[in-house]
């Protein structure tokens, strides 16, 4: 069999002197030069994966304002239905993060609709809501309580100060002693482990957090234990790194609106909801 690498570079010379000095002295460095070039595909594409890697290593999330933080995610999984979306990172010690009523009790709006009167703002839905639209479970906003159906097998969100957590429903012995207080079922993520869910296709409205940190969540249709997961895997592997997550209420609820001087965003869907997390960016 013939030299593959000689067949390559002969290729390009076309004539060349073939005596003793050149076959002792210029032909091997032109083999070797060869045998370079032969390589250069494989060591071009070990070079491109290790950029890879560590660019996935590198942070996701931008800075759209201060203290607010935004990633476009768009995830491929073994499941029939990949997923897209956007999350955003809010900085508590720096932003305002309210849980707006749409009105009355068992009012009803649009996020759009809720926000309407913010200037700058990113807002989703919160709570889940029963068949007179009141809000069900916990819902507490600056020590007010605007629901007070307590799920004790639900998680729930609860602010103190500017410290944020998710726990079971059951731990909430004072609600109106936090700040900000809004349940929610599955808890998807529990100390960096997902739960055993229920397997639905739906869009999805979620919230992780961790001390100062509150991540919003929301996508197209996704798979429940597929979207936990890409909550909890880290960021290397191409999640959001969220240590405790929290469904929200999704399909026709799951609304997302971004007023920002560097970001416009809205998502609406044709549910009115009983309340939203509303975020203002911090000052400059």
């Amino acid at each position: 069999m013939s030299d593959p690498t000689i067949n390559r570079f002969t290729l390009f010379m076309p004539i060349l002197p073939w005596n003793a000095a050149f076959v002792h002295n210029i032909w091997p460095a032109m083999r070797r030069a060869a045998v370079v070039l032969a390589l250069l595909p494989m060591l071009l594409m070990v070079s491109t994966a290790i950029a890879t890697v560590a660019s996935a290593e590198s942070p996701w999330f931008r800075q759209v304002a201060p203290g607010i933080d935004h990633v476009k995610f768009q995830v491929q999984t073994a499941d029939p239905e990949p997923f897209s979306g956007h999350a955003f990172k809010i900085h508590l010690d720096v932003t305002e993060l309210r849980l707006i009523p749409a009105g009355g009790a068992a009012s009803r709006r649009t996020v759009e609709e809720i926000v309407a009167s913010y200037a700058a703002v990113v807002a989703i839905n919160a709570s889940f809501f029963d068949h007179e639209g009141r809000p069900m479970g916990l819902a507490v906003d600056k020590g007010r309580l605007i629901g007070s159906s307590k799920r004790q097998s639900w998680g729930a969100l609860v602010v103190d100060d500017k410290k944020a957590r998710i726990v079971l429903g059951a731990d909430v012995d004072a609600p109106l002693a936090y700040r900000l207080v809004v349940q929610g079922i599955p808890r998807l993520v529990v100390a960096g482990t997902v739960q055993q869910l229920k397997p639905q296709l739906a869009e999805r409205t979620a919230v992780c957090a961790e001390g100062n940190v509150v991540v919003f969540v929301v996508s197209t249709k996704a798979e429940t234990t597929a979207f936990a997961r890409f909550l909890a895997d880290p960021p290397d592997k191409g999640g959001l790194g969220c240590r405790d997550a929290l469904n929200l209420d999704g399909g026709p609820s799951t609304q997302l609106v971004v007023k920002l001087p560097g970001l416009t965003l809205s998502l609406p869907r044709g549910w009115g909801v009983p309340n939203a997390l509303v975020v203002a960016p911090g000052r400059n």
